[in-house]
Formats: structure tokens, C-alpha cells, sequence
């Protein structure tokens, strides 16, 4: 019995990250949302809370810690709902450099989640500058904090999946900018890693472009890339 719980857990999880799939909504105008705000805010808030079981090793530097935002986590994610969203393709529809597919996919998000995470930076930084602390040293620290912002990442694709919302990992593009920056009031000395665009469930049905991801067939063979050690 105890062999057959750990199976049908492990079939469950299994079916979820193989179902997990790139889906880049490219909406031709802004959508009206299908969840109303207050479950646009419980959806963010359950896919947070999986990000927040994500392993991490190393704490992030103090000079992070704010009044609000004080955990030592080494990253940080900033949450847009549908309507937040319509007003940020407003903001950005002018912008330079132009926002391009950001602005179709602020149209059709249901919700967006945005993940820096807190490099660790040694020596002098520009007192003004308009791009993110770059290059950061390239330590183990800073590795750590990668992986563990990725492994909150995933957590929130799988839920996203899960739940049976469509979702995108972007890197950023336009949203990386000073401009937007300003207007989300996210600090340039975060590093985006990761904007995670969530969909309406009928997204894919309703005929607009979407985009799949490129390299979805390939590495399945795990031969090409595992290899058995015996000693």
C-alpha cells in the first residue's frame, strides 16, 4: 500500500511537469479578465506561496533587507493583476526602446509575476546607472541565488500548470528597461530573471497567435545527456 502512495504521488507530479509547456499568448487587444480581482489575488497569492518551498542555500545580502520586503530570501517577486497589467501596456505602449510582444502578452495575462533575484556585489557601482549590476561576480554565492530563484520559478510554472492556466517564462525584455523599472518601482540593483505571464484557461481556444517553445522536443533523450557512473 505504502509503494502504491508513493507511485500514484509521483504519477501526479510527473503528469504536471510533462503538461508544464511554454504557451507565449500574443493578444491582438487588451482582454477582459475571466477572474474577478479577488481571484486573480488568491491565484498570485497560492503561486507564491509554492515559490516560497523552493530550496534555497545562501541568504541574500543585508543591504536588501527593507521595511517591508525584509526577508532574507535571495529573491523577490513583484505581482501584477489583470487590470495592473492593461494600465502597464498603456504606460509602455510609447516607450523606447518599444515594448513589442510585451505589450500583446500585458493584453491577455490574467496575472504576471516577476522574479529578481539579490546578486552579491563587490567593489564600486555607479552612483547612476540605467542597466542592472552587470557583470555581478561570478561566485558561488551568486550561483546559489540563481538556482534557487530558478527552483521558485518552476514551483510557480508547475502550480500555474497544475491549475490549469497557460503561462510564459519571459526574460523581461522591455520590462528590464529604466522606463519600466521607474514605473514598477523595482531597483536596478535586482537582476530580472524571470517575468512569468499567466493566462486565462481558454486562452489557447480563442485564436490568437501563441507562440510554442522552440526547444520543447529536444533532450528527451536521456542518453544524449545523463551518464551512469559506477566505481
Amino acid at each position: 500500500m505504502k509503494d502504491q502512495i508513493i507511485s500514484n504521488a509521483f504519477n501526479s507530479v510527473q503528469a504536471t511537469i510533462e503538461q508544464r509547456k511554454t504557451a507565449k499568448v500574443l493578444a491582438d487587444e487588451p482582454w477582459k479578465p475571466t477572474l474577478d480581482r479577488e481571484a486573480q489575488n488568491e491565484l498570485i497569492s497560492q503561486l507564491l506561496h509554492l515559490a516560497a518551498h523552493a530550496p534555497y542555500h545562501y541568504k541574500s545580502a543585508e543591504r536588501y533587507k527593507q521595511d517591508v520586503l525584509n526577508s532574507s530570501l535571495p529573491f523577490r517577486a513583484y505581482t501584477l493583476d489583470a487590470n495592473t497589467c492593461r494600465k502597464l501596456a498603456e504606460h509602455l505602449k510609447d516607450s523606447q526602446p518599444p515594448a513589442g510582444k510585451i505589450l500583446n502578452m500585458l493584453w491577455a495575462a490574467e496575472a504576471l509575476i516577476i522574479f529578481t533575484w539579490l546578486p552579491d556585489v563587490f567593489g564600486e557601482q555607479p552612483s547612476q546607472r540605467t542597466m542592472e549590476p552587470l557583470p555581478f561576480t561570478g561566485n558561488l554565492r551568486n550561483m546559489e541565488h540563481i538556482a534557487a530563484t530558478s527552483a521558485a520559478i518552476t514551483n510557480v510554472l508547475l502550480g500555474a500548470t497544475s491549475a490549469g492556466f497557460p503561462n510564459y517564462w519571459s526574460s523581461g525584455g522591455a520590462l528590464r528597461q529604466q522606463a519600466a523599472r521607474e514605473i514598477l518601482d523595482i531597483g536596478l540593483d535586482e537582476i530580472m530573471l524571470g517575468c512569468l505571464f499567466v493566462f486565462p484557461k481558454d486562452a489557447l481556444e480563442r485564436g490568437v497567435e501563441v507562440k510554442p517553445g522552440k526547444l520543447r522536443d529536444e533532450g528527451k533523450e536521456l542518453a544524449s545527456w545523463s551518464k551512469n557512473i559506477e566505481l
